[in-house]
């Protein structure tokens, strides 16, 4: 059980990142546990709990679950601290990838996509998702399963609810954590996850398991905590219901010419509509046909041409100075939107091609 302390002033005046996440990777380590009792929740946060009280009972929640579970809250600064050092805002894409796309990770990887290679083909076979990529968000969420989750997800929505920065979406948050244990989804034991509330495997945030998360096993529980099946499944309906499209990769790594992480960039505007789903995504600027960028001198990294299919694709330059980048497609939008990230989306890619080796 990690530390707990009341904040004592209002936790709005923390500096604001501009960093949103769908869903929250935790290479956290567990929060190291402790024997002091609990402290009190302090008056300002009692009240701000009485307010949520009411707004759960218009919105049918059972008295008895919020007995249950508001009493036991507590805000957690370190949570707070968590949310401003993100490492995919604090991190070079460098140090980013190699963190992510370790050699256990690796490792790890293609021995999971073997022993778990049955689970992993049919969650793929329903909802048209290459096993690889299941696997690989798996892996960089929670090291295939093995990351303890030891965050109480009330605590950890709770504290993000209360604070300024992004109040209005963890409230959501938390009145979605509160029907999943009213509904008897999961009980009040297993409701543990990251820093953020991210739950389970998966790392679902609580909105996101009531709208992603289904029961493949067919036992009558949406077990992303526990059952692999439903883990795979879970991931893979969550990737389909952002347009994922199992007849592409997601990108791969490539060579620009001189001068070409400057000349080659451009906006949105400049190039060819993008997917419906890459289009919310400005920031990944201009696509381009595959073949438009081989015109323009980007190679694969090995120097060969890039594959002669025709769609399209868009530039990320990582760290400056190399020459370098990554030519990706639309699927990697549908991974950005599990992380908007561009270190995260480009970690699962490449994970995903390296424990697909034999």
């Amino acid at each position: 059980m990690q530390t707990r302390r009341v904040l004592k002033s209002v936790l709005g005046v923390f500096l604001s990142l501009s960093v949103s996440h769908a869903c929250l990777a935790s290479d956290e380590a567990a929060p190291t546990a402790v024997t002091e009792p609990e402290p009190a929740q302090d008056a300002a946060f009692k009240s701000w709990l009485d307010g949520v009280r009411t707004e759960a009972l218009e919105r049918g929640i059972k008295s008895e679950t919020l007995d249950q579970v508001l009493p036991t809250i507590v805000p957690v600064e370190r949570v707070i601290k968590r949310d401003r050092n993100q490492p995919e805002v604090k991190q070079t894409y460098a140090m980013y990838l190699k963190s992510r796309v370790s050699d256990w990770r690796k490792e790890k990887g293609a021995l999971m996509m073997k022993e778990h290679a049955d689970a992993l083909r049919s969650a793929g076979e329903r909802y048209g998702v290459q096993p690889r990529f299941i696997a690989a968000i798996w892996g960089i969420e929670t090291n295939y399963g093995t990351v303890p989750l030891s965050y109480s997800v009330f605590d950890a929505v709770a504290t993000l609810a209360y604070d300024k920065r992004r109040a209005a979406r963890f409230r959501r948050e938390l009145f979605a954590a509160l029907e999943i244990l009213d509904k008897g989804y999961a009980d009040f034991d297993l409701m543990k996850g990251s820093w953020a509330g991210a739950m389970g495997q998966p790392q679902f945030m609580p909105e996101n398991y009531l709208k992603y998360a289904v029961d493949h096993d067919g036992d009558g529980h949406r077990d992303i905590w526990t059952s692999k099946s439903d883990v795979f499944a879970s991931i893979a309906h969550y990737l389909k219901s952002y347009g994922w499209q199992d007849d592409q990769t997601w990108g791969r790594k490539v060579k620009l010419p001189k001068g070409g992480e400057a000349s080659l960039q451009g906006t949105q505007a400049d190039g060819i509509q993008p997917d419906r789903w890459c289009a919310a995504y400005k920031s990944m600027g201009v696509w381009r046909d595959l073949q438009e960028w081989q015109e323009l001198g980007v190679r694969r990294l090995n120097g060969k041409d890039l594959p002669p299919r025709s769609i399209p694709a868009a530039l990320i330059v990582g760290d400056e100075g190399d020459d370098e980048g990554y030519l990706v497609y639309r699927n990697f939008c549908s991974v950005m939107r599990y992380n908007p990230s561009f270190k995260y989306a480009l970690a699962v890619g490449l994970l995903s091609d390296v424990i697909a080796k034999d």
